[in-house]
């Protein structure tokens, strides 16, 4: 009879469980697996002192850009800070992470503009970019993404080239202001945060590090979509964004855009699948805003 891949994974995390100190007296707790995670597995830990949540890493996290040891010291700062669970254990060498368990739920895409919901995720990133930036974090830099994307790209693709020409004179304009460097998470999707009634919980820092703030507010307007009047809620209720970095947010969105449509087209290229279509819906809106600069921010 053919081994279940869920069994498998459960003897893998178990095993990581018991090779490290922290978590070794409760390895043998109820695994509860979780759904969601394109690359890694979870499970909620039921042991004394739990519930715990229990994360087995994808074995290939470098080749996806995921800094582990960087991820870690993420981790203890913004745990500390009540920004993200209570952290258990995080050991790199088995791919491990646990944390505390929070009964909470996952907000969907309509939280997101819920009455006061705006203020509550402004109201922690403000806090998390006035944070010291933990040592040896690792910094998370747009520009340098989509170079690196860029160049795996085929040859003789004519779209490909002209958002490249376009994305390249809207980086420049971003690099032209002072950046004050702050820690950043780097992927504020609705499905990484977490509402408890009380309060919010941000999850997924696998891509946090040191990072311009105005890309991190960038990426969260541009992946919920938000126009002028919820765009003008939430940066008012964040209150940290410069005049210069105002100016700059409409190419912000554009190239984080940009960034997203790059990963998609090289790892879904030719597909239908959801991937694929979310490719190409990316890039008719890079198209539609046709120097980069209008229709970020404005429906």
């Amino acid at each position: 009879m053919a081994t279940s891949p869920f069994a498998d994974d459960e003897r893998a995390v178990r095993s990581a469980l018991s090779a490290c100190d922290a978590t070794r007296s409760f390895a043998g707790g109820a695994l509860t697996p979780l759904e969601g995670g394109l690359s890694n597995r979870g499970w909620r830990l039921d042991e004394r002192g739990g519930p715990y949540f229990v994360r087995l890493g994808h074995p290939e996290a470098a080749r996806l850009g995921v800094d582990r040891a960087s991820e870690c010291r993420v981790l203890r700062s913004v745990a500390a800070a009540g920004l993200a669970p209570g952290l258990v254990a995080c050991e790199p060498s088995l791919n491990l992470l646990v944390t505390r368990y929070v009964e909470a739920a996952t907000w969907q895409a309509a939280d997101v503009t819920r009455p006061g919901n705006l203020r509550r995720v402004a109201a922690c990133l403000r806090q998390l970019h006035g944070m010291p930036l933990p040592a040896g974090v690792h910094t998370v830099d747009y520009a340098v993404q989509a170079r690196s994307l860029e160049a795996e790209l085929p040859p003789g693709d004519g779209l490909a080239d002209e958002l490249r020409a376009r994305a390249s004179r809207a980086f420049r304009r971003i690099e032209e202001r002072p950046v004050a460097w702050t820690l950043c998470h780097h992927d504020l999707h609705h499905l990484n945060l977490l509402d408890d009634g009380g309060r919010l919980w941000l999850v997924d820092w696998e891509y946090g590090g040191r990072g311009d703030p105005l890309m991190d507010i960038a990426g969260f307007l541009s992946m919920h979509e938000l126009g002028a009047a919820a765009t003008d809620e939430f940066l008012g209720a964040y209150g940290r964004l410069e005049p210069a970095d105002r100016d700059r947010l409409a190419e912000a969105r554009w190239v984080f855009d940009y960034v997203q449509w790059l990963w998609y087209r090289l790892r879904f290229a030719g597909d239908c699948e959801e991937g694929g279509v979310h490719a190409e819906r990316l890039a008719q809106r890079l198209l539609r805003c046709n120097n980069a600069r209008s229709g970020y921010g404005h429906g």
